[in-house]
């Protein structure tokens, strides 16, 4: 990297225009593996294009019985983050490890960022952000139960307050 820095700084225009093309790069180690990373998505299995279009409109079905009950309910999305309320989405994994998930977002201000980030675990509204989640995971449960829909609690350590909507 040095070496090449160097040449960058004291190069010809044809050496220049050799290291800039993206040609050169091609078939390095680091490109492959770069490739190989955004293409396999880690080897990751992912359920088949029917099962993420059932999911899909099952996601969708959840979030319109959450509105009918007049819970904000919304799809996930990636870039967006922080939206208040019901947040289905469908984890494309192939399997058990897949399905449609929905977590409750409270809207607790600066304040419950503030204590996590302080490492104030022991805070107020750290332990009513809590309580709200536990209490909104029951309510969507009973209210997707009556409508028809398998949920319960996602049993996922890394997200204990989730539901987990079957889908067949």
């Amino acid at each position: 990297m040095l070496q090449l820095a160097r040449n960058a700084l004291e190069g010809t225009p044809e050496q220049l225009r050799l290291t800039a093309n993206r040609d050169y790069w091609t078939g390095t180690p680091l490109s492959v593996a770069f490739q190989k990373d955004s293409v396999n998505d880690y080897d990751y299995p992912h359920a088949s294009e029917e099962v993420l279009a059932e999911r899909s409109s099952i996601a969708d079905r959840v979030c319109e019985e959450l509105r009918m009950a007049g819970l904000p309910a919304h799809r996930w999305k990636p870039d967006v983050d922080g939206a208040i309320g019901a947040e289905v989405a469908v984890d494309p994994g192939e399997g058990s490890v897949g399905g449609i998930f929905v977590t409750w977002t409270a809207d607790f201000g600066p304040a419950l960022a503030e204590s996590l980030l302080s490492g104030d675990f022991q805070a107020p509204v750290i332990r009513q952000n809590g309580a709200v989640a536990q209490h909104m995971q029951e309510a969507i449960i009973g209210i997707l139960r009556a409508a028809g829909l398998d949920a319960a609690p996602s049993g996922d350590d890394m997200n204990p307050l989730a539901v987990r909507v079957a889908s067949t």
